[in-house]
């Protein structure tokens, strides 16, 4: 008997549904799969489109807030040039700018709206000042354009940072959408390419006639490490084995990645993904050993943050690490292919450069990133600036080896450092012996506070008229037992790149503060502070300290500070300033007139006093234009209730024009000189 069934006829056979062959069964399935990334591949563009066009907005009121702030200091400067031609060029080039700004901002926004409603009037109010052929701080009209504008401009700056701070918000969120698309996708791609694995796999098996619980038991074994001999293979179903032999492959392919990942984290700085000091020393040696053999143009650059402590100090160690990742991100962007950045430690860069064709490459690359890391960094929504200092040396038969190569980059970024930071310095020659000489210096000095080698001397400071004193300016001096007395120029500035101006700051603190309270009341004391002092966190508790240890009334100290440290980390320097108003004490902005004076630290309120810089006062006998300058300084300083200093008075006739445009108090070699104060 035949166990065949009974043959289908024609018509049953016609009637039967096709099936779909294994290879149109893929096809449809990848086209499936093709036709879904697509969509999430749109989506995900359409969000990441309108983060940018938040990011431009929130740019722009970024700008914005930038020009509108700059606005008012360049009509500050405006009125103390006297109109010169720059600062009008400079303040019709930022309306231009405050323009585009607002042109760039939402309409539909209401703040936005309302900036742009309320700058026709303040433009109106430039220009007037503008259209002013002769700009004089004494003259009446002056005077009232100048106080229309100072009015709406503080109207205006609320509204530019409302606008800023909704773009930033705005910014944000559609960055976080964008990031949901971006993310939603990515999982929905895995999940269907998974399933689309597993369901080929399935295909397969069946197609072939394969076991596929063989090859679930087998990947099993394997992903517990219960599997130590040859993958089995049954022998009914010889090619049920292929999915147990992909899932073998696949594990393969994780631990590589992981041993990948693993040598990337030994080689390489967790926090700013430049290479670490063991990975940097490793690639030093192979450049040295290539120099050696003839290969020219290697260049070690030894790169170290300005005011990094003063952010750390400030706004803490969080935004100190994000100002390293910033950093880090900046340095590898302007370095070429083939060039090696490492971060050696803290605030610590190093870069080493290949084919260098001359020294004016390098000299161009060093101030690209002392631009580019000048450049300030956003954090929490407030700008903090650091800069950096540059140490460049090339190398030459000179270079002992690795360790002398680095020795001479050190050199000089040292070097940089003492020349006022922001700067970069290509080591010579000659640099060694300076340098040692410096640095023996400053070990010297740092054995020497708080010895009888340091000592200070006390200038008098007369009021109106030269006769009735007032007080004493402290002077700091120091008596080397080899190279004999040394003033403060010699070695204040080294000292201050070296942080030791802490330790001196709280000496002269002391010593100063308890010799004024010998003095008859109500005679004051001036104590000039550094940049390193006024950027530290810890000034006001040093200040608080000197005062109750001696004893002396706050009002009877008077804390100069030098108009050029103001600009830097004005939020860190505003807080400090503030602190120490809070404690009573005189606060004297010094050397007025040497440097860019920020004008927006006078209005505040935070100066009880200005003191008009030496080398005005130098021509103020002989030169019209100097005594222009200097009336209206006092006249600016006096309309605004600040009292006025006159320093380095030596000539009688200087004494007479300063009472002649009414200065409030004077001090020079004419009227008494620096010495030591008699027991």
């Amino acid at each position: 008997m035949s166990t065949k069934g009974p043959a289908l006829s024609k018509d049953e056979t016609a009637a039967r549904p096709k099936r779909l062959t294994l290879r149109q069964r893929v096809v449809w399935g990848a086209a499936g799969l093709a036709l879904l990334a697509l969509v999430m591949l749109l989506l995900a563009r359409a969000a990441f489109e309108r983060m940018d066009e938040a990011q431009a907005r929130s740019n722009a009121a970024h700008h914005l807030t930038l020009d509108g702030q700059r606005l008012l200091r360049l009509s500050g400067e405006l009125l103390l040039s006297q109109g010169a031609k720059s600062a009008r060029e400079a303040l019709a080039r930022t309306m231009t700018h405050v323009s585009d700004d607002l042109a760039a901002l939402p309409q539909s926004d209401p703040v936005s709206a309302e900036a742009a409603l309320k700058w026709p009037q303040l433009k109106t109010h430039i220009d007037d000042l503008l259209a002013l052929r002769l700009i004089d701080a004494q003259d009446d009209s002056t005077l009232i354009a100048y106080g229309r504008l100072a009015k709406d401009m503080e109207a205006f700056k609320p509204i530019l940072l409302a606008a800023q701070d909704r773009a930033e918000r705005t910014a944000s969120d559609e960055l976080k959408a964008g990031e949901l698309w971006l993310v939603g996708g990515l999982l929905g791609l895995t999940a269907l390419t998974a399933l689309a694995g597993i369901g080929l796999v399935r295909l397969l098996d069946h197609q072939l006639g394969g076991d596929p619980g063989l090859a679930r038991r087998i990947a099993r074994s394997i992903a517990k490490g219960d599997l130590d001999s040859p993958v089995p293979v049954s022998p009914q179903h010889p090619k049920s084995v292929l999915a147990a032999l992909e899932h073998v492959r696949m594990r393969l392919l994780e631990r590589r990645a992981i041993e990948a990942q693993v040598q990337y984290m030994a080689r390489h700085d967790s926090l700013s993904g430049a290479f670490n000091r063991a990975s940097f020393n490793e690639l030093l040696n192979i450049a040295f050993a290539q120099a050696r053999r003839g290969s020219r143009g290697l260049a070690v650059l030894y790169l170290d943050l300005d005011h990094f402590k003063a952010v750390n100090d400030s706004l803490g160690h969080a935004h100190g690490d994000e100002v390293i990742r910033i950093t880090a991100q900046r340095l590898r962007e302007l370095l070429r292919l083939g060039d090696h950045l490492a971060r050696l430690g803290g605030d610590e860069f190093a870069v080493i450069l290949q084919q260098i064709a001359s020294p004016q490459d390098l000299e161009v690359l060093a101030q690209r990133i002392i631009d580019a890391l000048t450049q300030p960094v956003m954090l929490a929504g407030k700008a903090a600036r650091v800069g950096a200092s540059i140490g460049i040396a090339q190398y030459s038969a000179e270079v002992v080896d690795c360790e002398d190569w680095m020795h001479k980059a050190d050199l000089a970024m040292y070097r940089a450092k003492t020349q006022g930071r922001g700067c970069w310095s290509l080591y010579d020659e000659q640099l060694d012996d300076k340098l040692k000489g410096q640095r023996e210096l400053m070990s010297d000095l740092r054995a020497a506070i708080g010895s009888s080698q340091m000592s200070l001397d006390y200038q008098p400071i007369f009021a109106h008229g030269g006769e009735h004193l007032l007080g004493y300016e402290a002077l700091l001096r120091w008596e080397h037992p080899q190279l004999g007395p040394l003033l403060p120029q010699a070695f204040i500035e080294p000292a201050d790149a070296a942080g030791l101006m802490e330790a001196f700051g709280d000496w002269v603190l002391q010593q100063a503060c308890a010799e004024a309270m010998r003095w008859p009341s109500p005679l004051t004391v001036s104590v000039n502070l550094a940049a390193s002092q006024l950027l530290h966190g810890k000034l006001i508790k040093s200040v608080t300290a000197a005062l109750k240890s001696s004893g002396l009334p706050a009002l009877r100290l008077n804390l100069e500070i030098n108009e050029a440290i103001l600009l830097p980390q004005r939020e860190a320097v505003a807080r400090t300033l503030e602190g120490l108003s809070h404690l009573g004490t005189g606060i004297v902005m010094d050397d007025f007139g040497s440097g860019p004076a920020s004008l927006s630290y006078l209005w505040r309120g935070q100066f009880d006093k200005l003191k008009i810089d030496r080398s005005l006062i130098e021509a103020l006998d002989t030169d019209p234009h100097a005594q222009q300058v200097v009336g209206s300084i006092i006249a600016m300083a006096q309309a605004l209730g600040l009292q006025v200093s006159a320093a380095g008075v030596e000539r009688s006739g200087q004494l007479a024009q300063l009472n002649q445009l009414g200065c409030n108090e004077v001090q020079g070699f004419l009227l008494g000189r620096p010495a030591p104060m008699k027991a």
